[in-house]
């Protein structure tokens, strides 16, 4: 495996809240307030609000199954990849950058003693190294 499908992981998380984000930009233009009611025939060039967002907020639903989906599926492989390491400190480094999303920093402060964010990236980056 290498550094960038370890990242993955990390870009499509991101990718998912911001989708998330837009979802709820659709749902607030919605704008639900009653509009006044009329017998009168609409003016040409009127629009149905709702008619317009609502197949963009099931487009952009759909979306954002379909890459939690993906998430879902390659952070399975990145846990039993990380677990197929035989280092406890290298599957410990990795599991919290990879799968907790940790920055370096964090990692280093977690596994604490004399690490740091240098130390800990070595760690892994020698790793993967090796194993190609």
């Amino acid at each position: 495996m290498t550094v960038k499908e370890l990242q993955q992981l990390f870009y499509l998380d991101k990718m998912i809240k911001l989708e998330l984000d837009r979802l709820e930009e659709l749902r607030a233009s919605l704008d639900l307030h009653s509009p006044g009611l009329s017998d009168m025939p609409k003016a040409p060039g009127v629009r149905d609000k709702i008619g317009d967002v609502v197949p963009e907020i099931v487009d952009q639903a759909k979306r954002i199954e379909k890459n939690i989906q993906i998430y879902q599926k390659k952070k399975e492989r990145l846990v039993r990849y990380i677990d197929s390491v035989p280092f406890v400190r290298v599957k410990m480094i990795m599991t919290l950058r990879y799968v907790d999303q940790k920055s370096w920093q964090e990692v280093a402060d977690i596994i604490g003693g004399r690490e740091t964010e240098y130390s800990v990236k070595k760690v892994v980056y020698r790793y993967l190294h090796e194993k190609m």
